[in-house]
């Protein structure tokens, strides 16, 4: 599927459920979010989550040169990435207990034990959604463990948002 960018007035700016993943990411049996994008040095892939209750929680955010977890991480990228700015690379986010872990091609490339409120805050990721990612970007849901939005499934606009 397309990752749709919630970010947007159609959207609601990420407050309308159609544009968002029902899934408890923290969940032990959970294979993480996966996807296929561009990794550039300047625009952020952006993952939100939310809560139970549909609030937002936070976000998720890299790019070539920094990793953001919102009121918890802010750090440089451990490893370079390959160079080739218009590749496409297969990345995936995940939480394996209280870490959150990023691979990128199949690859560990970060991984940030949370702890204290950091913890506390992300422990109840109940559905995700896509930002700043683009058309060309593509997720895979897991069947059984994901329910997707009804605007997802409009698998080549993503409503309007990648119309030509």
């Amino acid at each position: 599927r397309k990752t749709c960018d919630c970010w947007s007035a159609e959207c609601g700016w990420c407050s309308d459920e159609k544009c968002r993943v029902s899934h408890d990411l923290t969940d032990t049996s959970s294979q993480g979010i996966s996807v296929i994008s561009p990794i550039k040095w300047v625009n952020l892939n952006t993952v939100f989550f939310f809560d139970g209750n549909g609030d937002m929680i936070g976000s998720f955010r890299f790019n070539r040169k920094g990793i953001f977890l919102t009121g918890c991480v802010k750090c440089r990228t451990p490893r370079p990435l390959p160079l080739g700015d218009q590749g496409l690379f297969d990345w995936s986010v995940a939480f394996e207990g209280s870490e959150l872990v990023l691979y990128i091609s199949g690859e560990e490339h970060w991984r940030q034990e949370l702890v204290g409120e950091c913890a506390e805050r992300y422990s109840d990721i109940q559905e995700f959604a896509f930002g700043d990612i683009g058309c060309d970007g593509v997720w895979y849901e897991v069947e059984g463990q994901m329910v997707s939005g009804s605007h997802f499934t409009d698998n080549k606009t993503c409503g309007s948002e990648c119309a030509e």
